[in-house]
């Protein structure tokens, strides 16, 4: 009967390492010292609520009740209005060899944020949270969002929302202002989504270190791919 207990533990031993054990698959970056960036397949991990955290931190009052007398300064009037999209906020993605990734970064400033509310169109900066007054946003088809903002660093600013992939709450962010006429994108992930995807993460409990370099995204491949 023992004999045939252990078997049977050992079995279970065989077949469970095998799962839990990739949970933490690391990554070789001739950049970054070894042993500090992995892949975490764990869903559940609590460090998706660290980049997925939308309180207040340190000077961020400050940056932000700045940015507030700046319109007011200026006479730029905040008007309430719902907004338009059903994701109000919004956190970055990385693309790594082809797959999209969360990121928890060596370095917070990389953790870049955005979030829509009845007024303002916040950016989460490294430098503090600066609210842009909405002046007009809409639905221009079931994938797609435009906001028109105005604010502190751009008095004319647009992003246009794409959303690729509703399912798993991705999007392509199309950027312009008045001051450069290039278009300038980059991926997000809306907060309530972000564990639909995997978790890159760059340990820097031993010190911060260079970020992973990442994939530069075709986003004229992505944006054919709405869904």
């Amino acid at each position: 009967m023992t004999k045939l207990r252990n078997i049977l533990i050992l079995g279970i031993i065989v077949l469970v390492v095998p799962i839990y054990g990739q949970e933490k698959v690391f990554i070789n970056d001739e950049n970054i010292k070894a042993k500090s960036v992995y892949i975490d397949n764990n869903r559940n991990s609590k460090l998706y609520d660290q980049i997925n955290y939308w309180k207040f931190r340190y000077f961020d009052d400050d940056s932000y009740q700045y940015s507030l007398d700046y319109l007011y300064e200026h006479k730029i009037k905040l008007i309430k209005k719902t907004p338009v999209i059903f994701a109000t906020k919004w956190i970055t993605l990385k693309q790594y060899k082809g797959k999209f990734y969360a990121y928890y970064p060596s370095d917070f400033c990389s953790n870049f944020k955005q979030s829509i509310n009845d007024t303002t169109f916040i950016d989460w900066l490294c430098d503090g949270i600066v609210a842009n007054k909405i002046i007009d946003q809409k639905q221009i088809d079931s994938n797609t969002y435009e906001f028109n903002i105005t604010g502190i660093y751009h008095n004319d600013r647009k992003i246009v929302i794409h959303i690729i992939d509703k399912e798993k709450g991705i999007a392509v962010f199309e950027e312009t202002t008045n001051s450069d006429t290039e278009k300038y994108y980059y991926l997000m992930i809306s907060s309530d989504k972000i564990r639909s995807v995997p978790l890159i993460v760059n340990d820097f409990s031993g010190g911060k270190q260079l970020e992973l370099r990442f994939d530069k995204p075709d986003f004229e491949k992505l944006l054919k791919t709405k869904k």
